[in-house]
């Protein structure tokens, strides 16, 4: 019972906790492995004609990324 009821008032903190830093503009997961420029470079690309392997290659990044 006691166990439940920590972990009740941990998880509340923790979600507290993760609002305030969205607040205050932290941003969470992975960072991008391309830059904007880079981004908006390989779009351009992509439109043109070039293959999603040969863009990715260019990068070094997979074509996942792409």
């Amino acid at each position: 019972m006691a166990a439940k009821l920590e972990r009740r008032r941990i998880l509340e903190r923790t979600a507290r906790g993760h609002v305030d830093a969205k607040a205050n503009g932290v941003k969470f997961g992975r960072k991008p492995i391309l830059t904007p420029h880079q981004q908006n470079e390989a779009r351009k690309r992509l439109e043109a004609g070039e293959t999603q392997r040969s863009v990715a290659r260019s990068y070094n990044v997979s074509q996942s990324t792409i």
